[in-house]
């Protein structure tokens, strides 16, 4: 996926980026092999049920990487609840990170859009949240990716709290009759812009 690799490059320890869109399942793959490919160290939190260890090994296998070494060189967790989540990157997560990793976080916001947790609840968490990754963010590399929000889902705009641990933003989305995700051709050119404030208050 060359459209993701030049979205990758500028990745570095103290950047974060955000990857806005559906179609996120062989992006993750994609950015996951991408960081073993470089000797990275990947540690992958999945809440949003979006890491596929097949399509890691078809995109290793791409990048001259064994799927022994792809499997071997990433770490998942995943949390089903925002209050596991916000645990696991508290508790968990930092015995297992190390200088120059890269972290994926797939679907920031998705758990906090349960609405049998109180929103004052869940703005709390979310606040420990964006916290925790600044942290993450001070010694790895960062990447989030989001997935669309169900159009029933009440807005909470938890994504303009990101703002702080974000240096960019791609909006990616799969043309008909492609099988790619692509950026927006009014975005082409601003891969390394901030992230604008309208689409993070869509999240």
């Amino acid at each position: 996926m060359k459209a993701l690799s030049r979205w990758l490059a500028p990745l570095k320890p103290g950047r974060g980026a955000l990857l806005w869109g559906e179609h996120l399942r062989p992006l993750v793959a994609a950015a996951a092999a991408w960081g073993v490919a470089r000797g990275a160290p990947v540690l992958v939190v999945d809440a949003a049920n979006r890491f596929d260890p097949y399509g890691l090994v078809q995109e290793a296998a791409s990048r001259g990487v064994s799927a022994q070494a792809a499997l071997a060189g990433v770490r998942v967790a995943r949390a089903f609840t925002s209050h596991q989540l916000v645990r696991l990157l508290a508790e968990t997560f930092p015995a297992h990170l190390s200088p120059g990793s890269l972290v994926l976080l797939l679907g920031p916001v998705s758990l906090f859009y349960d609405e049998q947790v109180p929103v004052s609840e869940r703005r709390r968490l979310f606040q420990d949240l964006v916290s925790l990754l600044t942290r993450i963010k001070a010694q790895s590399a960062l990447l989030l990716l989001q997935p669309l929000l169900p159009r029933a889902a009440a807005n909470q705009h938890f994504g303009r709290l990101l703002a702080p641990v974000i240096d960019y933003l791609v909006h990616v989305e799969t043309p008909e009759g492609r099988n790619v995700a692509a950026p927006r051709p009014a975005t082409r050119d601003k891969k390394v812009a901030p992230p604008p404030s309208a689409a993070l208050r869509m999240m």
